[in-house]
């Protein structure tokens, strides 16, 4: 039931909404084909009849026309087949769009990609966006398709195959009874047994798929994360170690995919001799029938073709139990994703109404927590003067980074009140991101206009970055080609283009000299005289460009 309630909240935004009249017109025209797909099959089992009498009886001059039937009718499904599965492909990149634009949207919303990597409930969200919501989209549409295609199969044969029974009379312990339809009553109970087995064997199969989604997702990870990290690991010669933990990732698919390939043996031997035996029930059913020589050859063709389709329409939930227990368990990663994103904790404001005149920043009583409640620091309150430069200090690992991610509106977890002057505040963390884009882009993201060409390059010329000044249109990983001291001068540049406000420094020269450091943040005060700062560095010998100091007092560990 939990997964039908995820899917029903997935589901409904989509194909609950009346812009999307054309979705169900598209759904429609795909089981309305899947239908014709089967009315035709209805009428190759009627022409079976006939055209096995008229072999039986050396009818040659039936044939020809019955071969021409025959490709007619071969023709009419070809073009359902093709054209129902250009729709069908049509409508699920609509909804996979759909749905991979709203996760975007929800994930990157309130900071909650950030977020929910203290929240520990969910993993690998990238591949739930990028594989899980096509995977929903197709596999839904395909079991809509072929639920209501064998639901129809089912009710089209079951007439033929009712009609064709006639009634059976037979004595069992010295009672006389007749059974109307008894081929149709023998599809139904081969039907309901075999599916009753079939869920014994496979009802394991949805949590091990969920299982191996998720140790594919994180081998995934692990690999991505060498490549992200490639001159770390090989500055430290770290390329056994990474081999290590590929081996131990790879290790955990391997071990659930021996446990999931030995359930599905179980199965597959068992729907393999289902689907073999069943041929056969009909023939031996109907063959007293064709001995009395009540049932023409042809007419039992025709009960052998009925059987089959009626058996499964009756077995479509055992034909396909292994697809269903597939998309169970994208329902399930997917709901559990939409969960995560609905309980994540947002950045709230700091609660105060805005800092007095000629304040920047008013911060009374806060105190930081850790997701978990855990107290971070004691409470702490103080006014920070606009235009003022303050400095942050403090052993590693107090809580300084999360102060400062907390006043910028990134960290939820606090108590106590803050509020912010007018104007723009940014935070920059120590090692910037730099997206693979041109130049230009790089330089005012997140934006993507309110500069000219000249700007730009006067800001790289002032942040000792000239030579790219002819690199603007350039498209590279830039994350990857420039130095990280070169990366944190980027960072200067995009602080000298937006002009905040108020600015949160956490350690944004640690990777320049002393020299270097100095003349970056001294370019920073000279050209944003306006701006007030609050920085976390460990580089002591700066201290002399900061006039205050904030009273941090983290609470010991």
């Amino acid at each position: 039931m939990k997964t039908l309630r995820y899917f029903f909240r997935l589901a409904a935004p989509y194909w609950g909404s009346p812009s999307r009249w054309y979705a169900w017109a598209a759904l429609a025209a795909v089981v309305g084909f899947a239908m014709g797909i089967i009315e035709v099959g209805a009428k190759i089992a009627r022409w079976n009849k006939a055209f096995y009498d008229a072999l039986a009886n050396y009818n040659a001059e039936a044939v020809p026309g019955l071969i021409a039937q025959y490709l007619l009718y071969i023709a009419v499904i070809v073009f359902f087949v093709v054209t129902g599965n250009w729709i069908r492909k049509k409508l699920l990149f609509d909804w996979r769009t759909f749905l991979t634009r709203d996760f975007e949207r929800r994930w990157l919303s309130g900071h909650r990609h950030y977020l929910l990597r203290f929240g520990g409930k969910v993993d690998n969200p990238d591949q739930r966006i990028a594989e899980d919501a096509l995977q929903l989209a197709d596999q839904t549409i395909n079991l809509v398709k072929y639920f209501l295609m064998n639901l129809f199969k089912l009710f089209t044969f079951v007439a033929i195959l009712w009609e064709m029974s006639g009634m059976l009379e037979f004595t069992l312990a010295g009672r006389s009874f007749a059974v109307t339809g008894y081929l149709v009553w023998i599809a139904l109970v081969w039907s309901a047994f075999c599916t009753l087995l079939t869920h014994l064997v496979g009802r394991h199969l949805q949590s091990l798929y969920v299982e191996q989604q998720h140790r594919e997702a994180d081998f995934r990870a692990v690999l991505l994360g060498v490549r992200e990290n490639a001159e770390q690991i090989a500055s430290l010669g770290g390329e056994r170690a990474e081999f290590g933990r590929m081996g131990r990732s790879f290790l955990a698919i391997a071990k659930n995919w021996k446990a999931l390939i030995a359930r599905e043996l179980r199965l597959e031997c068992f729907t393999a001799s289902y689907l073999r035996i069943t041929m056969f029930i009909p023939i031996i059913a109907v063959l007293p029938l064709y001995l009395a020589r009540t049932m023409t050859f042809g007419d039992m063709m025709q009960a052998r073709s009925a059987f089959m389709n009626v058996q499964d329409g009756f077995g479509w939930f055992m034909d396909y139990y292994k697809r269903i227990m597939a998309w169970a368990a994208v329902v399930q990663r997917l709901g559990r994703f939409e969960e995560a994103l609905g309980a994540v904790r947002l950045p709230r404001s700091g609660g105060g109404q805005g800092a007095a005149p000629g304040d920047a920043l008013d911060v009374r009583g806060l105190v930081l927590e850790t997701p978990q409640g855990r107290v971070l620091s004691s409470p702490l309150s103080m006014r920070v003067p606009q235009g003022a430069w303050w400095m942050l200090s403090g052993p590693s690992g107090t809580g300084k980074s999360t102060l400062l991610r907390t006043l910028s509106g990134l960290w939820p977890s606090f108590s106590g009140s803050f509020a912010l002057g007018p104007g723009e505040a940014l935070f920059v963390p120590q090692k910037p991101y730099l997206p693979h884009d041109t130049l230009r882009a790089v330089l005012l993201y997140p934006k993507s206009g309110g500069a000219d060409d000249g700007r730009l390059r006067a800001a790289l010329r002032t942040v000792g970055l000239g030579r790219l000044s002819d690199s603007l249109d350039l498209e590279l990983d830039w994350g990857s080609v420039l130095s990280g001291g070169e990366q944190q001068r980027v960072a200067a540049a995009r602080i000298l283009l937006m002009k905040p406000r108020i600015l949160f420094i956490d350690e944004m020269t640690n990777q320049l000299d002393e020299a270097s450091a100095r003349e970056i943040l001294s370019l920073l005060k000279k050209n944003l005289p306006g701006c007030s700062v609050i920085a976390v560095t460990h580089q002591k010998e700066l201290s002399d460009l900061f006039e205050g100091r904030v009273p941090w007092r983290p609470v010991p560990a």
